[in-house]
């Protein structure tokens, strides 16, 4: 049995490592996470908190996120080399360790037991930093290095669907006005994906309850901001097809169910004012 308590931070942190671990061995092709693997050992959790987790459709319900952003971050990094790269509820993400990236500033933001088990299971990388702050409290604005012919792309991956839609608009408003020409990359889900995934989540015995979905992103995000100039939506399971992967039947009917579900949006922010 794991050594940890059920509602510690590690043990709900430790839930989406586990479709990230068991991916390594089921869907190799897509950005396998060994740093996830070693997590766990070093926890002591031994099996994953629904049988669910063992099935390749759950281990490419983890996986896939942290490619569909690798593939945004490349896209960005593409045209804007030095930017800043900023995680959102960096929770216990290996992203950039996945990426093998050591060059770009890297920044994670989470609260700050969330910080301390990561700096504990984590090492912090070259130009990486950990901030511990509430996203909500834009406070941690003044912590991004951030020049504008640079360019700054902030993730937040797992991370909006537990707040308020008024907190998410404030959030995205502010970053828009503060960091001109930026681009916010995020996931969210229908209020149908709200309800199937309440229901998953308390199948792990955890009180946490999603509370902010939309239905169409590109339609719903300008009219929060004139400063939002660009919202292009993608499937999360589909939007980013991976080369040479190859899905049981069950996956590929779970990837079906969820097509109405589960997206990838990528925001811009206007470039014109700021520094």
């Amino acid at each position: 049995m794991s050594e940890l308590q059920k509602d510690s931070v590690e043990r709900t942190l430790c839930i989406p490592l586990w479709s990230r671990a068991i991916a390594v061995k089921k869907l190799p092709q897509i950005m396998p996470d060994h740093d996830a693997v070693r997590i766990l050992q070093e926890m002591g959790e031994k099996k994953p908190p629904t049988v669910f987790y063992h099935m390749e459709c759950a281990a490419l319900a983890g996986a896939i996120r942290q490619y569909d952003f690798a593939c945004e971050i490349r896209d960005y990094l593409s045209t804007h080399p030095e930017a800043t790269v900023v995680e959102l509820g960096a929770g216990l993400s290996c992203l950039r360790r996945q990426m093998k990236n050591d060059s770009n500033p890297w920044i994670n933001i989470d609260f700050p037991d969330v910080i301390a088990c990561r700096e504990k299971y984590i090492p912090t990388g070259t130009r990486e930093k950990n901030v511990t702050c509430d996203i909500t409290d834009h406070r941690w604005f003044d912590e991004v290095p951030f020049e504008k012919e640079k360019g700054v792309i902030f993730l937040a991956a797992g991370v909006l669907h537990y707040l308020t839609q008024e907190a998410v608009k404030e959030l995205i408003s502010a970053m828009a006005e503060r960091f001109p020409g930026g681009v916010f990359v995020f996931d969210f889900v229908s209020a149908k994906g709200a309800k199937s995934g309440n229901t998953q989540i308390s199948m792990t015995q955890n009180e946490t309850k999603i509370t902010f979905a939309m239905e169409d992103a590109e339609k719903e995000l300008p009219a929060w901001s004139d400063r939002i100039v660009s919202v292009v939506q993608k499937s999360y399971l589909e939007g980013y097809p991976v080369e040479g992967v190859r899905y049981n039947w069950i996956t590929k009917l779970y990837i079906r169910s969820k097509r109405d579900q589960y997206f990838v949006v990528r925001t811009e922010f206007e470039r014109s004012g700021g520094k």
